[in-house]
């Protein structure tokens, strides 16, 4: 049997600790474009943990070891996760662009422009999402139970590899958009998710091409740290907080979080404390690690595609997209009848 030690914790907001489909029936603030209707969190939530057990404790202990969170998403469901804080063993950023592919007639068609990297270029380039990614040393593992078990025995699941996503959630069939996105019509959803699961979301279903930069120079306590205030401000959240793509103060988007967190955990310089005015946009992220000198390869890019292509071509992930697909057609067929 495994035992775990209560860890601290702050507790802000107690419907993000419910599961299923009591989960699901959080609603829009009652002033907003969408008032009253239900938020679609079938796969985007914040973390969430019940702290009734831990006492009242705003933070997480410096010498807590692990801590246990609801909400972590990995193969499509939601789990109970016990996450090791002092494991990581690296810290990367990651972006992708969701505007189409610029194309030209080609001798055989049209055809995709390259940029200089091979990279397709973009109609819209400034247009990105950015993420952290977490990767825990070779030997340590986030454990996955399944929500509302205790963490003893087995876990369902081990995961070393994990991102940090602010996502925009909002009532059912609404996206992002930018129109929303400027007026904080949505929400934010601080998401904890597998590294592969968020391969299955955004290459294999989306085919995005997403671009990571080298491991940010920190030490062990800066990444512990990192990790630890990347959960606090997700729970925090909870499902409460508007998007907001841009405001001169208060932005609250997939790029001012990340950097916000890096903010926090590193002590700069004078001039690269200037550089980290650069956050509320989603303009050139790598640029932004470069004006603070976290891009220690200036000229470097990693492709997550390339790390994950075993899993990417497996038949068992073919299927799955296979039926994900044939169950969101069948639901908006029935949609439609309504």
């Amino acid at each position: 049997m495994l035992i775990r030690k209560p860890i601290p914790f702050m507790s802000e907001n107690s419907s993000d600790r419910q599961s299923g489909e009591q989960a699901n029936v959080a609603v829009m603030p009652g002033k907003r474009p969408y008032a009253r209707q239900p938020i679609d969190r079938s796969s985007r939530r914040s973390i969430a943990i019940d702290f009734s057990r831990y006492g009242d404790s705003e933070t997480i202990a410096d010498d807590a070891e692990q801590v246990c969170v609801d909400n972590f998403y990995h193969e499509g469901k939601f789990w109970h996760a016990v996450i090791p804080l002092g494991k990581v063993a690296e810290i990367r950023g990651q972006t992708f662009n969701f505007s189409q592919s610029k194309v030209r007639k080609g001798p055989n068609g049209p055809e995709v422009i390259l940029d200089r990297r091979g990279l397709p270029k973009r109609k819209i380039p400034y247009l990105n999402h950015v993420q952290s990614r977490f990767i825990l040393e070779p030997s340590a593992f986030i454990e996955l139970y399944r929500t509302g078990e205790t963490e003893c025995g087995e876990p369902a699941h081990r995961v070393n590899d994990f991102v940090y996503s602010v996502e925009v959630v909002g009532p059912e069939g609404i996206k992002f958009n930018l129109r929303d996105g400027l007026k904080g019509s949505l929400l934010c959803a601080h998401r904890f998710l597998s590294t592969q699961e968020m391969v299955f979301e955004r290459m294999v279903l989306e085919n995005r091409v997403i671009v990571e930069s080298p491991p940010l120079p920190l030490t062990e306590c800066q990444r512990r740290a990192a990790l630890v205030e990347s959960l606090l401000r997700s729970h925090r959240a909870g499902v409460k907080q508007p998007y907001y793509l841009f405001r001169f103060c208060g932005t609250n988007n997939c790029t001012s979080n990340p950097f916000q967190v890096l903010d926090k955990v590193v002590h700069y310089s004078f001039l690269r404390r200037l550089g980290s005015f650069l956050y509320r946009l989603p303009l050139s992220p790598r640029q932004y690690l470069r004006a603070r000198g976290m891009d220690t390869k200036p000229g470097w890019f990693g492709l997550v595609r390339d790390e994950f292509r075993c899993y990417i071509e497996s038949e068992d992930t073919r299927e799955r997209k296979r039926t994900f697909l044939k169950s969101r057609g069948e639901r908006r067929r029935a949609e439609r009848k309504r």
